[in-house]
């Protein structure tokens, strides 16, 4: 015998790769007799066929090559047979692609089984590359060779616009990318497969790029999304490819589609909605062949001819054949008696009405199986009930087995109580071709279609239960606790269910609950737009349900967190004016109630984001004087007087804001421990505070401490790490270490950018500080660029007349006489001083601030020393009651006095006096004290404390 010869004269396979593994498979079995296999397989009720000794014989030996029934079964059972039992499923898939692969080179054809078709060959592959996690898993493939050809041909095109597979449902579009995906998986170096089919999660899904990438995330979920296209269109991800299933109008994705750098397949059923948007595909019925070759592959002995009259009724629809071939396999029914059974069913079943591309054969195929399943087990039936009406992702059995022990009613109770039975009932789910199983049965997943058709067949009261059982089910799984990162995983897992079951309308307390947490969860992870959606979707009808109860009042609260988190000001002014009014009357609340001082506490930051200082001092003073003293007043009572603090600290009251923040600082580590995040909280505030009066050393020697131990706390996005941070900046700045505070207050600014929006208080406030530390280090042009942008910016967002865009434009006035600009600094100064005096008042800390600018407009004109003399005279009186004699700014005011060689105010001390006195305050070799001694005027600049 010649190498290859099989010796019974059969074709040459014995190299093919098919062959190879058929054997390893064998000898993995133990080499059983041929017989035995034989015979197991016979005494099998699961196999779709049977299969003699002499072609087991045949098979194994590769003599050769019969139809792909005899080989499944020989595979299945050599699975079954091997002493370290592999996935059976898995098995059989793979089997299939390498049985179709050895057919096609027999035959000399390139089909719908090829595992190398020729549209590839110009293409190299590479099967040992990595590529995406989390694929769905590679089915047995009919046909469709065509359409799998032309996203071949259009994606070798190079016209960066995405091939766009678009159908009714039903239609196997899914299946053809998920084919395409593992065909060709070699040819790329990431895989990612996103569910776009609810919107609102599409940007969750993306930001799982970010991860195989290497991408850190930000706390703006859309920041993230930005950074994972830009790497993706930069082409320094290698080549990629990604699938957005089942999305919508292209309206609904286009902001997540990358415009260059790899390839993009999406599926959809409105064709509609992406003409002139992508390559558009239309995946159609199967042809007849297709339909009679997957009857016969996957139904039990289906005849050539019985499968053409079952393939005719179905109307050639992928997923009804799919169903039928199931279900006629499990059941072992005749295809005359089953074609019967449906004929009878669909009159009833496809007399109501159904949604617009849906066939009614697949109505009437699912509906015998859910008969047929309702029959055997209506404990099953039920799970499937229930699992329709959530969303239509595969669901963990740990979360079904959450809900064990609560009021659902039998007999889903008892099934979700006990694991034997839940398991028995996802079984039956499987071989009814109901739901699809994977991950070791601890997953189940029920196709959108077969939920659609559940509902539509429940009687009003059944879906009643199926969806009460589904909220208690969310209900139950509800971790609370959303301001803890712990909790988010499985947030975001019941986040994609909350809509589609229908939770959002429901008025139970439990169910409100995990509504109110998913707002929160939203808000603080970085989707905070989502967050104002759900808000503002449940708001009507939780407001109409009757008087208003604290679950209403905490919705509308957590609507204004998630607008200030979104950097929506206007909106969320509007939202908490009303809110503070609406809880201040209600005779069962009041301005004292727990709620309420959350509430206020919210009013109060908005009315300073606004700039209404006042406003918010006399806000906080109120409900402060509502609360009993502490012990009785607690957290609450706490929480007011840290709120007061920092009013007083936006007005320049910093030793009232001080006296306060080391007294809620003792009572926050006294009750909740030294390092917990809101005792963090008050230091970082003691350090604003000593900023403030000017105390700058001792101000950075706080933040030394603080910071470090809340960013171990909290991570290094959180609110309270980055604001800390642009705290220790300042402080650095002002202390004279430049080089620090550069590298702080930079890396600072970036972290804000990624983690707000472009507009929030808080980027906005970390740019202005790293604007100002270069303006220290000399660097104006840069700074210059980052002042005219922010200005623009802080005047969209929060007016012209705002306090926080005149801080800025004070700081703009610096550079611009540090670049010899001293018209345009003088105009800019007079307009800015003007307004501060009559939105903040003359004894503000910015006002004083932007006095100071002004007289150094007038300093550089020796006919307007007269008006500098002046000016500076006034301003000196005024800081020296307000900030005191030494206070930095003071002290430079005198010295910028006593350089115009102005010696009239005989309170106002000499410049020598004022430069000596600074030395000490700020140390030998200060930046600040050296340009001072050159004779340089002194800048006194504006670093907004946090709102």
């Amino acid at each position: 015998m010649t190498p290859g010869d099989s010796g019974t004269g059969g074709p040459d396979i014995s190299r093919s790769e098919f062959l190879a593994e058929l054997q390893l498979l064998y000898r993995a079995a133990g080499r059983p007799a041929y017989r035995k296999v034989s015979d197991a397989i016979r005494d099998r009720d699961d196999m779709p066929d049977t299969v003699s000794h002499e072609t087991v014989s045949a098979i194994i030996r590769g003599a050769v090559l019969p139809r792909w029934i005899k080989v499944e079964c020989v595979v299945r059972q050599l699975a079954t047979m091997a002493v370290v039992k592999p996935d059976t499923e898995a098995e059989v898939r793979r089997f299939h692609l390498l049985w179709s692969a050895e057919d096609d080179r027999q035959r000399g054809r390139s089909s719908g089984h090829s595992a190398q078709p020729n549209a590839m060959s110009a293409i190299t592959r590479h099967p040992g590359r990595p590529f995406g996690e989390g694929l769905p898993p590679q089915n047995l493939f009919i046909g469709r060779q065509d359409l799998l050809d032309r996203i071949v041909a259009e994606l070798a095109v190079q016209l960066f616009m995405p091939v766009v597979l678009h159908g009714p449902a039903g239609m196997g579009k899914t299946h053809i990318a998920i084919e395409y995906v593992h065909r060709y998986r070699g040819d790329y170096d990431h895989i990612w497969w996103i569910p776009a089919e609810q919107p609102g999660a599409t940007p969750a899904e993306m930001t799982r790029i970010a991860d195989h990438l290497g991408i850190q995330h930000s706390r703006s979920i859309m920041q993230t999304v930005r950074t994972v296209l830009n790497r993706l269109e930069s082409g320094d991800a290698g080549r990629w490819l990604i699938v957005f299933d089942n999305a919508g109008p292209a309206t609904e994705v286009a902001e997540f589609l990358p415009t260059s750098g790899g390839d993009v397949i999406i599926t959809t059923r409105d064709t509609a909605g992406w003409r002139g948007r992508g390559r558009l595909l239309e995946v159609n019925v199967f042809e007849r062949a297709e339909s009679v070759e997957l009857l016969r592959t996957r139904g039990h002995r289906i005849s050539s001819p019985d499968a053409d009259k079952l393939a005719e009724f179905l109307g050639d629809m992928p997923l009804a054949l799919e169903q039928v071939a199931a279900m006629q396999s499990y059941t072992r029914a005749p295809v005359g008696e089953y074609l019967e059974q449906l004929e009878s069913r669909a009159a009833a079943v496809l007399s109501q009405q159904r949604p617009a591309g849906y066939s009614q054969t697949v109505a009437s195929a699912f509906g015998l199986a859910y008969d047929r399943l309702r029959h055997e087990s209506l404990g099953a039936a039920r799970l499937l009930d229930m699992l329709s009406c959530l969303a239509a992702e595969p669901i963990p059995l740990a979360l079904l087995r959450r809900a064990g022990g609560t009021r659902i009613p039998a007999p889903l109770g008892r099934i979700v109580d006990d694991q034997d039975q839940l398991e028995t009932a996802v079984g039956r789910l499987g071989k009814y071709g109901l739901a699809r199983v994977g991950d070791d049965a601890q997953r189940l997943e029920v196709h959108r279609l077969v939920q659609l058709i559940v509902r539509d067949t429940l009687s009003e009261a059944e879906l009643r239960l199926a969806r009460a059982s589904a909220h208690r089910l969310l209900s139950v799984a509800n971790p609370g606790r959303p301001d803890d990162q712990v909790t988010w995983d499985l947030h975001s897992q019941l986040r994609r269910h909350i809509r589609v079951s229908g939770l959002v309308q429901n008025l139970d307390g439990a169910a409100r609950a995990v509504v109110l947490d998913q707002i929160r969860y939203l808000a603080l992870s970085g989707d905070p737009n989502e967050a104002v959606n759900l808000a503002q979707e449940v708001l009507p009808t939780w407001s109409e349900a009757g008087a208003p109860d604290e679950q209403t009042y905490t919705v509308r609260q957590r609507l204004g967190e998630a607008l200030i988190q979104a950097g929506r000001y206007t909106e969320a002014m509007k939202a908490a004016d009303a809110l503070w009014q609406s809880i201040r009357d209600d005779p069962d609340f009041g301005p004292g109630h727990d709620l309420a001082v959350d509430i206020a506490r919210q009013v109060g930051q908005l009315y300073r984001i606004s700039g209404r200082y006042g406003a918010a001092l006399d806000l906080e003073q109120g409900v402060l004087a509502l609360l009993p003293p502490s012990p009785g007043g607690g957290t609450r009572r706490i929480w007011a007087q840290n709120n007061l603090a920092v009013s007083y600290r936006q007005l320049g009251r910093y030793d009232e804001a001080l006296r306060l923040d080391q007294g809620v600082r003792r009572e926050r580590a006294r009750l909740l421990g030294a390092t917990h995040n809101w005792t963090l909280l008050s230091g970082s505030n003691i350090a604003r505070d000593l900023y403030g009066l000017g105390r700058y050393a001792e101000a950075l020697a706080v933040m030394e401490t603080v910071l470090p131990q809340t960013r171990r706390e909290l991570g290094a996005r959180h609110d309270f790490v980055l604001l800390g941070t642009r705290t220790l900046a300042v402080a650095a700045r002002k202390s004279g270490d430049l080089d620090r505070a550069l590298a702080v207050s930079n890396e600072n600014q970036k972290d804000c950018l990624a983690t707000y929006p472009d507009d929030h208080e808080a980027t906005l406030a970390a740019i202005m500080t790293y604007a100002n530390t270069l303006c220290a280090a000399g660097q104006f042009t840069k700074a210059w660029d980052l002042f005219t942008m922010i200005i623009y910016r802080y005047r969209r967002s929060f007016g012209v007349q705002n306090p926080l865009s005149l801080a800025a434009y004070i700081n703009l006035g610096i550079v611009l006489r540090a670049q010899g600009e001293r018209n345009k600094a003088q105009q800019i100064d007079h307009q800015t001083l003007s307004a501060l005096r009559r939105t903040v008042g003359p004894r503000h800390p910015y006002t004083l601030a932007a006095a100071v600018g002004l007289a150094n407009d007038f300093a550089t004109v020796p006919d307007e020393h007269e008006s500098a003399i002046a000016l500076l005279a006034d301003t000196w009186a005024v800081m020296h009651d307000v900030h005191g004699e030494n206070h930095p700014d003071t002290l430079t005011c005198a010295v910028n006095y006593g350089l115009l060689g102005a010696r009239d105010d005989k309170r106002i001390p000499s410049a020598d006096d004022a430069l000596a006195r600074l030395e000490q305050a700020l140390g030998v070799g200060h930046p600040h004290v050296s340009a001072l001694r050159q004779g340089l005027h002194g800048e006194v600049d504006v670093e907004p404390p946090p709102t």
